[in-house]
């Protein structure tokens, strides 16, 4: 458990007050807009901000009180930036051994890591040699062989190239296991393939904490302007057809195709679809190409703007939202509880398009 109550002033104004409690399981991911204080809430975290008053424990251990204040370097935290910050007179090898010198035991030994972060040919080489995304997957590296109780990162993928993110992003998750993590993140993707749990910023407060898919269909809270972005479906029985390259799959009994090149290993996925890519119609089409369509039920109608309304939608036990202009609504003569046909334009499955 992770409990604060952190404020912070300048000038005898208040800039930022940060209250909640964390589970620490898994991934919890930092949310909100820039400039709202992702970064100043890590730092506290961190104790790279002494400047902030308030109570701050992490599970037996209070970190910080009235009277009190641990150090960063008795925190035990591996921190991880957007910029990797590798010691340029050292070779990759020699950064990481660094790392060990400060901790007699670590989940992975270098050779490990090297192996599953694919940098074992680089460890001879100096920082200036190595492109970014060799030096972040070291820097993270780095972080994991100093034995920590907690790791946070601070959108440390934001400027990778996909072979980098593709190797990390299933390494971080696979990590969170056994170490908690948490994670400032802009991405969506990142955000769903990542997250157990979500704090949500919002103009120097943490405006709420909870399961991702949660807080997205909160249309209360900041988050609900990217509600749009869309929401994950779990899909259970998937099977695979050969000869068109698709997966047949289920979602609450209601079968849908999912176009993919490769046969995935699972029998249960998970798919994101966004707002934009669901059409709603009264009653079934004939004659279309589009191929995916849910029996749904309408839970909730949300003002977006002047001339968009935002659809929350039942597919039984799950939901889907639906971003549909107003002059469709009326047109429609959409209402509450109502049954329609949501048919899907396009699917990402979760993890293939990160």
């Amino acid at each position: 458990m992770l409990e604060f109550d952190l404020i912070k002033h300048e000038s005898e104004q208040l800039l930022f007050h940060f209250q909640g409690a964390l589970q620490l399981k898994g991934v919890c991911t930092v949310f909100g807009d820039s400039g709202a204080g992702k970064t100043s809430l890590i730092r506290a975290f961190a104790g790279l901000d002494n400047s902030f008053s308030g109570k701050l424990n992490f599970k037996q251990c209070q970190w910080q009180s009235q009277s009190s204040f641990i150090k960063t370097e008795k925190r035990r935290i591996g921190m991880v930036f957007q910029e990797p910050r590798l010691f340029p007179h050292l070779n990759a090898l020699g950064n990481l051994q660094l790392a060990c010198k400060k901790a007699p035991k670590s989940l992975y030994t270098i050779d490990e890591l090297a192996e599953l972060l694919d940098f074992s040919s680089l460890l001879d080489k100096k920082s200036h040699q190595l492109s970014g995304g060799q030096k972040q997957r070291i820097a993270i590296a780095r972080a994991i062989l100093t034995d920590p109780q907690l790791l946070i990162m601070d959108e440390p993928l934001s400027s990778l190239d996909q072979h980098s993110r593709k190797l990390l992003l299933p390494f971080i998750k696979t990590v969170s296991k056994r170490i908690p993590i948490i994670y400032i993140t802009h991405s969506m993707p990142e955000v769903f393939y990542l997250s157990r749990q979500m704090i949500l910023i919002d103009q120097g407060r943490v405006e709420a904490i909870g399961e991702p898919q949660t807080l997205f269909l909160n249309p209360k809270l900041s988050l609900a302007k990217h509600a749009h972005s869309g929401l994950l479906l779990n899909v259970d029985s998937v099977s695979w057809d050969k000869e068109y390259s698709l997966l047949h799959g289920l979602v609450d009994n209601q079968e849908i195709i999912l176009a993919i090149d490769t046969q995935p290993g699972e029998t249960r996925l998970q798919i994101k679809v966004e707002s934009k890519d669901v059409i709603i119609a009264a009653q079934r089409l004939s004659g279309s190409s589009l191929q995916n369509c849910l029996q749904v039920s309408i839970e909730q109608i949300e003002s977006l703007s002047a001339g968009s309304v935002l659809l929350t939608l039942s597919t039984g036990k799950q939901k889907l939202l639906a971003k549909i202009t107003l002059k469709s609504l009326k047109e429609l003569n959409l209402q509450l509880r109502q049954t329609v046909f949501a048919y899907i334009k396009a699917v990402s499955i979760l993890g293939e398009s990160l």
